[in-house]
This record gives structure tokens, C-alpha cells and sequence, in this order.
């Protein structure tokens, strides 16, 4: 009879919690998330510019999240299998230098291809900078990818929150000055990277040591979570979509005489910055718990409620009213869907121990990319049935990502290693 045995820790200690170098790989998210996060709030004016359909506005968003999503598991089964992590910084560049040029273009096609080279560098930067800070993290590894997604979120509200601002008070071309505090956080990530290998110096001979049918049980953990999150980053770019629109509706609504010229553009993109920044901070608030106090017997029960509980919010949203309900109801969305993404990223790193790239790379950019048909099923949801629709939509596919969940193995995840 083949008895699995529970892992035990290396017998090489794993590398010590380095604060600088963690915060350098944090704070690099922090800022690449930031660029991110600088197209969507001025989606409305973009469009009202360069003379955009509400369909090219919800493609160019899709194609964002294509790109973005499908180079990682690329770029993190490369960057596996040469233990290089350069790449990181590499892809880095990329992004700021491309997404900076946001304010220059004058068509629709050049700001397709400025979204394109952006989130390619974007999305490869992801599985390696994660694979990194667990791999530096040590025995706290849950907690350490929930700072780094943390530090992400918070890069993405001020991006949120400063694009309008940015658009409106200092004009388009001023994007351009962010290249140089991007290229300068480039510098620090490459520097806090650079000795930091992939996995632990025993991962091929534990991988090798398994007995028969361990193998494919961890993988087969690994895509429950994997299509669980694809789930998960389709409501989420559904929501982006949706708030957009909702915004739109909330500008004109408080001004029965106005239209959707320029200047209602504008007031919607007022309203746009701070709800999709306060689903960020659901985001935030929502990983972070989940790495500081969630333990391991509970992941699999977290990874089931908490959906359904965001599942509530968002079918809730559209008809929320009062000043301050919309933005709670933002913020409680962004804690269904995306509080226990950390967890799935920890979770896949410890069942592939030898692919912490790749693991990280499916759990984030893989299920990211499929969810790119999110702002289009949202926006033909919403012309088709109506916005109220599209939301309940949205919340009926979170439902389910909880309860695939309910597929995970107990005794699996009971017994892998913690780090």
C-alpha cells in the first residue's frame, strides 16, 4: 500500500525574511499597479476624444486584460526553468514606458497598441516578482504574496484616484512625466531580485520523491483554483466595465439638464476614479486579512464563503442609494472576489513547489487572461437587459467560483509544506 507522507520543511533553511529586498519587490508592484490603473478612469474621456464606441472602449479593455493575462504563464514557465528573475525588471520597463505614452495618442489604433505593449509588460512582470516574495517570505509566504498583492491594490487606487486629476487639471500630456519614477522603481526591483532563486534547493528532489498519483492530485488542486480565479478576474473586469457605465448614469442623473459631452465625460470620470478605487480597497482590505489571520485549516472554507458573501454585494449594487452605499457596496465587491486570491497564489506555489513561477503565473495572469471577455459580456448584458442585469450577471458567476471550490481536496491541502 502507497502511505503519502506529510512534507517536512527543507533540510536547506529557506532564505531569512530580508526587509529591504521585500520591500523593494512590494513597493514595485505598488507602482506598476499604479500604471495600471491609469487608463480605466478616463476611459469615458478617451472615448469622447478619440471619437470611440462604448464597444471599442469595453475591446480595448478585453485586449488589456488578453495581453496581460496570457504572457504570464509564458513568461513565468521561462523564467522557471532558466532561475533567472530579470525578466521582471525587463517587462517592467516595458510597461511604464509604454503606458506613459498613454496621453500622446490620437486614435483609437494607437492607443490599442499602446494598451497592448503596456500590458504585455504588465502581466510578465507579475509571476516573477510574486514567485520572488514568497520565495523571500520564508515560512510566512501567505502572508508575504498578501502584502505584495496588497502593495498592488494600493498602487491601483491612487491610480485610480489620480488619472481624472492628472487628465483634468494638468492635460494629457502630462503622463508622460511618470516614466521617470517608473523607470527608477525598475532599478530597485532588478536590485532586489537579482540573487533570489525560484525554490528551494530540494524542490526537484521532493518533486521526484512523490509517490504515484501525487503528482496529478496537486495539479488537479491547482486547476479547481485556477478556474476559480478565472472566475473571480471575470467578475472583476465585469465590474470595471459596469462601474463605468454606472458612472455615467450617476453623472447625468444629478444634472437632469446634461449630456454625455466632454464636461459629463469628465464629471463621470469623477465618479468612476473613487468606485473602482474603493473595490481596490475591498481588495486590500480583503487580502491582507486573509494572509495575516487565515489559517490553513480554514483555507478551503474561505476560499467558498467569501464569493458568495461578494456575490451578495454585487447583485446589491445597482440598487443601492444614498450617498455612501454605492461605495461600501464597491468596496464589499472587491473583498468577495479578490480576498482570497492571495490565498490561491500561496496555496498553488505550496502544491508545485518546483513551478512557483508557473504556479503563480496560472493563478494570476492565466486566470486573467480568459477574463477579458468580462467588459464585453457586461456591456452586451447591459444593451440586451439593462445594467441591473449585468450586475446580477456578475454576482450569479462569483456564486460559482465559490462552490468549485468545494472540489479541493481537504486532506491535500492539510499536508503540504507551509513554505
Amino acid at each position: 500500500m502507497t502511505t503519502v507522507a506529510t512534507e517536512t520543511p527543507s533540510v536547506t533553511p529557506s532564505l531569512p525574511v530580508r526587509a529591504v529586498p521585500l520591500a523593494a519587490t512590494a513597493g514595485s508592484h505598488a507602482v506598476i499597479d499604479f500604471f495600471s490603473a491609469l487608463i480605466i478612469p478616463i476611459m469615458s474621456v478617451l472615448e469622447g476624444r478619440l471619437e470611440m464606441t462604448h464597444a471599442q472602449g469595453a475591446l480595448i479593455l478585453a485586449v488589456g486584460s488578453l495581453c496581460s493575462g496570457f504572457v504570464q504563464p509564458l513568461v513565468a514557465w521561462l523564467s522557471d526553468r532558466l532561475d533567472q528573475r530579470m525578466l521582471g525588471p525587463i517587462s517592467f520597463a516595458v510597461a511604464v514606458i509604454a503606458t506613459s505614452l498613454v496621453g500622446r495618442v490620437q486614435s483609437y489604433e494607437q492607443l490599442m497598441l499602446v494598451q497592448i505593449v503596456g500590458t504585455l509588460g504588465i502581466g510578465a512582470f507579475h509571476p516573477v516578482a510574486a514567485a520572488a516574495m514568497g520565495r523571500l517570505s520564508g515560512r510566512r509566504r501567505s502572508l508575504g504574496v498578501s502584502v505584495f498583492f496588497c502593495a498592488g491594490i494600493a498602487g491601483g487606487v491612487a491610480g485610480h484616484l489620480s488619472s481624472p486629476l492628472i487628465a483634468g487639471r494638468l492635460g494629457m500630456g502630462a503622463y508622460l512625466w511618470l516614466m521617470i519614477p517608473g523607470l527608477l522603481a525598475c532599478l530597485a526591483l532588478a536590485w532586489a531580485v537579482r540573487r533570489v532563486s525560484h525554490r528551494p534547493q530540494d524542490a526537484d528532489a521532493l518533486w521526484a520523491a512523490w509517490p504515484a498519483g501525487e503528482s496529478a492530485a496537486r495539479w488537479r488542486a491547482v486547476w479547481v483554483l485556477y478556474f476559480g480565479n478565472v472566475l473571480r478576474f471575470t467578475v472583476n473586469m465585469m465590474l470595471i466595465q459596469l462601474f463605468i457605465r454606472w458612472s455615467e448614469h450617476a453623472a447625468l442623473s444629478r444634472d437632469p439638464g446634461a449630456v454625455l459631452d466632454e464636461a459629463g465625460r469628465e464629471a463621470a470620470s469623477l465618479i468612476n476614479g473613487p468606485i473602482q478605487a474603493a473595490m481596490q480597497v475591498g481588495m486590500a482590505v480583503g487580502g491582507l486579512s486573509a494572509g495575516a489571520f487565515l489559517r490553513r485549516h480554514h483555507e478551503k472554507g474561505a476560499l467558498i464563503a467569501v464569493p458568495a458573501a461578494g456575490a451578495l454585494a454585487v447583485a446589491a449594487f445597482p440598487f443601492a442609494g444614498g450617498v455612501w452605499a454605492p461605495y461600501a457596496l464597491s468596496l464589499a465587491t472587491g473583498v468577495g472576489f479578490a480576498g482570497v486570491v492571495p490565498v490561491t497564489i500561496a496555496l498553488a506555489q505550496r502544491l508545485l513547489p518546483h513551478r512557483t513561477g508557473l504556479a503563480s503565473g496560472l493563478m494570476m495572469g492565466g486566470a486573467w487572461g480568459f477574463a477579458g471577455v468580462g467588459p464585453p459580456l457586461a456591456q452586451w448584458i447591459d444593451l440586451r437587459w439593462g445594467l441591473s442585469t449585468a450586475f446580477i450577471a456578475a454576482a450569479a458567476l462569483l456564486f460559482v467560483a465559490g462552490l468549485l471550490s468545494t472540489a479541493l481536496p481537504a486532506k491535500l491541502l492539510a499536508r503540504i509544506s507551509p513554505h
